[in-house]
């Protein structure tokens, strides 16, 4: 994409508020003040929503502006000089791919923010563990002595960078494919692409067109970080230096080294170019699906000169977000885990398949909510893995419908009481929903703290 001509703007169209929508006004504020040939711009602001999140804060920033609470038309998009989007504002709306056609820039704020920076980039996209490995870096590179900073999809909204009076070594950015359908501009060091399972069916018409959003990561990056069992995910050609990572072994890139020939008891070790370089039992996360992540972690050190054997040592302290894969209780020799973060069927199939090996007795898993549009027969053979499923929410019956003998039960509270009754010492109950949590909760950190404070209620209770 070209550089925007911020020299001819006059007219200026935001779509959406909110976290991202505020920074994006603030960087325009900031813009207005360093340009005077910008003093006159007109922005106009739309958000569909009667009170959206951001909105006092917005009018702080920009008291001018012109602030419409309902859907743009085609009149509004074709008057302006340059669109910004947010995250989820679809491009493929008639507006928008109008306003495309007749040569009106489009753009998120991660394009903004690389038409202007000089930092060094590292970025990570995928359906899941993009967060983890987001915070791993970044976790990582600060006990290095880097001071590298989370942004994206996490963290700081990407813009507030450009502000800050004191820049980083480098940043590390977790991208969706919604924030990558607008970027073009964006030079990485070293980009990497976890996983694709089908997630946002919702506002991609095929698997294809959601894999092609999340490729857009590579498009200027050194160094292509991607996964060895889902190489029918990889772009072609590859263009820059291939780093790839597994659940196997390899002579040269990550891999696991398992316990024995037949792999019987399970990965041991992380291994880089033939050799150990972490230990499974050193690490404080669990589960197959982190000794995945480390390796994406370790890859991605590397692009900002990270040696491969301090990110190793540093890497052994990291203890994981919140709401992913969480141990929220242990009492009575039964493991509470909380996975809300799990919001499409890619991630509690990783958290079934990479727990189940650590779980002593029975799995008891409480999933369900709104399944954006997803196909759950995706999730069968992962199901055979578990013992008993609990199901909430509106797509819970749909879900359930997969497992012989699954329960529908009507709220998270009661699948956390009717799991309490039926659990016995060694078993775990899992919370890993495969499902957006906006049908019963505010989101997934609502729900992931509902679940907590239903647990801990069982133990008082019982005290």
């Amino acid at each position: 994409m070209k550089k925007i001509a911020w020299q001819n703007m006059k007219h200026i169209v935001v779509l959406g508020l909110g976290k991202t929508g505020v920074s994006v006004l603030r960087y325009l504020q900031n813009k207005k003040q360093q340009d005077k040939k910008l003093a006159n711009v007109q922005i106009r602001v739309f958000d569909s929503r009667s009170n959206p999140p951001g909105l006092d804060e917005a009018k702080q920033i920009l008291g001018d502006t012109e602030f419409l609470n309902r859907r743009w038309e085609l009149e509004d998009t074709l008057a302006a000089d340059l669109i910004i989007t947010s995250p989820g504002i679809d491009l493929r709306e008639e507006p928008i791919v109008l306003a495309r056609d007749a040569n009106i820039p489009v753009v998120g704020d991660v394009e903004l923010f690389a038409q202007e920076s000089n930092l060094p980039v590292i970025a990570v996209t995928g359906s899941n563990g993009k967060s983890t490995v987001t915070r791993m870096v970044e976790f990582i590179a600060q006990k290095c002595g880097k001071n590298v900073v989370a942004a994206g999809n996490i963290g700081l909204p990407v813009l507030e960078l450009l502000q800050q009076k004191e820049q980083p070594d480098a940043v590390m950015l977790e991208l969706s494919s919604f924030q990558l359908e607008s970027v073009s501009s964006l030079n990485l060091k070293a980009a990497a692409l976890l996983n694709i399972s089908a997630d946002h069916m919702d506002r991609y018409g095929t698997i294809e067109e959601y894999v092609k959003a999340k490729q857009r990561i590579f498009t200027n990056a050194k160094t292509w970080v991607l996964n060895r069992q889902q190489q029918n995910t990889w772009p072609h050609p590859i263009t820059g230096q291939l780093m790839s990572f597994g659940d196997d072994a390899h002579p040269q890139h990550f891999g696991l080294l398992s316990g024995n020939v037949d792999r019987s008891s399970g990965p041991v070790a992380v291994t880089y170019r033939g050799n150990v370089v972490l230990r499974a039992d050193q690490l404080k996360l669990q589960g197959i699906h982190n000794l995945i992540n480390v390796q994406a972690a370790l890859a991605l050190c590397e692009g900002i000169s990270i040696d491969v054997e301090q990110a190793a040592r540093a890497v052994k302290e990291f203890s994981g977000l919140p709401h992913r894969c969480e141990l929220v209780s242990s009492d009575g020799d039964v493991l509470w885990v909380n996975d809300s973060k799990a919001t499409n069927i890619g991630a509690t199939a990783a958290a079934v398949e990479g727990l189940r090996p650590t779980v002593n007795g029975r799995l008891l898993l409480i999933a369900g909510g709104h399944g954006k549009g997803a196909d759950f027969r995706e999730l069968q053979s992962t199901l055979e893995r578990v013992d008993i499923l609990l199901t909430i929410g509106e797509d819970g019956p749909r879900l359930g419908q997969l497992f012989n003998g699954s329960r529908q039960v009507k709220s998270l509270q009661q699948a956390v009481e009717l799991a309490s009754s039926l659990v016995q010492a060694g078993d775990m109950v899992l919370l890993s929903p495969a499902c957006a949590s906006f049908d019963q909760f505010d989101n997934f950190e609502h729900r992931g703290e509902s679940f907590r404070q239903a647990v801990e209620a069982l133990y008082v209770d019982s005290a």
